[in-house]
């Protein structure tokens, strides 16, 4: 059985990247809690939302190799790495839009006609080789269009000619004369008309969208699943002409499953076209949310010992899943029960539990932090100090570090911290949905700085209003916990327990009222701390 300074060792080796490990490893390594897999396995074409760190690459990648364990067809794409850089060509504002959104249909593509021309060759498929074989041919028919223009062109000509002329000569030959007679006069009238409608987008695929579908279609025994990651790393505005190519091309096709990969506030699915109708994807009526991962690493609970359960027995998972393919490959006996690896890891269960808060949900920072923590324990168990510096240092050298060339962004954190930490020692605000977009707001989130445990939040003494309740991230106020000035509950001494706050927006019991103005109390007004930093 190994010991403590063998899992130290072991945790050093984790790879807290899953496009940086092949498909066994990323199988082995997943945790399937709750009905994630369900969800994931549907045949229906969805998203799966979530920040960097909850987790998408990692479920797309064991959904591509489950789907390939039994036979299906999987065409992986990472937006980022397979398609080379996003900021030269597609994200060149120099470049006219049409000109960048076709190159990236193209290049999309021809990596998923390469990937069926592998399977076909592969599978002596005679048939679907011919297909793609001819497909080829269509693929300049992949065009972007922004502009309706007319040109009128008239034109009228009247010509008349007459030449007059007089010849005479005399020599040896008998006398001759000549007489030829030309006039020329030219009338012409022409005219041009050019006429510039509205900007609007189209996608032309002419002869390939029946290509497609026919090579497709003869996937009659296996389906197809297309998965395409890290899609908020396609510039905005091109996202929805690639989610029309996807739309024409592959949601008609029964045999086809589309999964795409997104980060919430960095995506755009459709825009809208001057008239009627729009270039892109509906969410909820074409393609569907089948998971938010931002929501599923809260462990959402009516209580906090549900919460404490639900995420302990994940992160327990999670450290035992990366920890034994290590131990095996070093010649080491796996372990067979994830208390035992706690209780060889850390010094006790709470300095496990510390890691879990620390980590706010998202499994690459606990992977880190616990990676951190292992070198500052040397050959000593993990303990509560050693998570705690561990995390302060990886705020400091990562997230903090940040926001060094976002002046405004640090100094609404700022205004947060000393409000929210400092006066109401509390961890956690509502803030307005709508504000919620602000895009300052959105970089703390996106940055793992703000997290959102619950969307949509609202309570009988304002009803109508939506907010999202929005904790602050441990490293902002580690360095307080073995202080006076630490925060208590969620929104702070003035405001209701843990259990109380957790019924309040996950329970189906009622809420003391005093329980609701409590949590009312904790609003954030952005508007007005925008203000004090002179920001718009």
């Amino acid at each position: 059985m190994p010991d403590t300074p063998d899992l130290l060792a072991a945790v050093q080796e984790i790879e807290k990247r899953a496009e940086r490990v092949n498909d066994q490893y990323v199988t082995e390594t997943y945790v399937s809690a709750g009905s994630l897999v369900n969800a994931l396995s549907s045949r229906d074409n969805g998203i799966i939302f979530g920040r960097r760190g909850t987790g998408k690459t990692h479920a797309l990648k064991y959904l591509a190799g489950t789907r390939r364990e039994v036979g299906d067809l999987v065409i992986y794409i990472d937006m980022d790495q397979d398609l080379g850089s996003t900021e030269s060509i597609y994200g060149d504002g120099t470049l006219s839009l049409p000109y960048r959104a076709t190159r990236l249909l193209i290049d999309v593509l021809t990596i998923i006609h390469e990937r069926l021309l592998e399977d076909a060759f592969e599978n002596e498929n005679g048939a679907a080789i011919d297909v793609l074989d001819s497909m080829l041919d269509h693929f300049t028919e992949v065009i972007v269009a922004d502009q309706a223009e007319q040109e009128v062109t008239g034109a009228t000509e009247d010509s008349r000619e007459e030449a007059k002329s007089r010849k005479f000569s005399i020599s040896k030959n008998p006398f001759s004369l000549g007489r030829n007679r030309t006039s020329k006069e030219v009338d012409k009238l022409s005219g041009r008309t050019k006429v510039s409608g509205p900007v609007r987008p189209r996608v032309h695929f002419g002869a390939i969208k029946d290509l497609m579908r026919k090579c497709l279609q003869g996937y009659e025994s296996r389906r197809c699943w297309l998965l395409l990651d890290e899609w908020s790393g396609i510039p905005l505005e091109l996202q929805p002409y690639l989610a029309e190519m996807l739309r024409k091309l592959f949601f008609g096709v029964p045999q086809v499953t589309v999964r795409l990969a997104a980060i919430p506030h960095r995506s755009e699915w459709r825009v809208s076209l001057p008239e009627n109708g729009y270039v892109g994807l509906e969410i909820g009526a074409e393609i569907f949310p089948l998971l938010d991962l931002d929501e599923f690493v809260v462990f959402p609970a009516r209580n906090r010992e549900e919460r404490n359960r639900r995420a302990s027995e994940f992160f327990k998972e999670l450290l035992l899943r990366h920890i034994n393919p290590i131990l095996l490959a070093a010649g080491k006996d796996p372990l067979n029960d994830a208390d035992q690896l706690v209780r060889l890891l850390f010094t006790q269960v709470t300095s496990f539990q510390e890691m879990i808060r620390a980590a706010e949900g998202v499994p690459r920072d606990a992977l880190m932090i616990v990676s951190r923590a292992a070198l500052r324990a040397g050959t000593a168990r993990i303990s509560t100090d050693n998570i705690r510096q561990a995390t302060a240092q990886l705020y400091q050298t990562g997230k903090s570090a940040l926001l060094n060339g976002l002046p405004q962004a640090r100094k609404l954190l700022d205004v947060i911290v000393r409000d929210v930490i400092s006066g109401k020692k509390a961890r956690g605000f509502l803030l307005a949905q709508e504000s919620t977009d602000h895009k300052l707001i959105q970089r703390l989130v996106d940055d793992r700085i703000l997290h959102i445990i619950k969307r949509g939040y609202s309570s009988k003494d304002a009803a109508g209003e939506r907010f999202d309740v929005i904790q602050i991230d441990y490293g902002c106020y580690v360095q307080l916990l073995a202080t006076n000035s630490a925060p208590q509950f969620l929104f702070g001494v003035d405001g209701p327990d843990e259990d109380a706050s957790l019924t309040a927006m996950y329970g189906d019991s009622e809420v003391p009222e005093d329980d609701y103005r409590a949590i009312r109390r904790a609003v954030l007004d952005l508007p007005q701390k925008l203000a004090e930093i002179g920001a718009e």
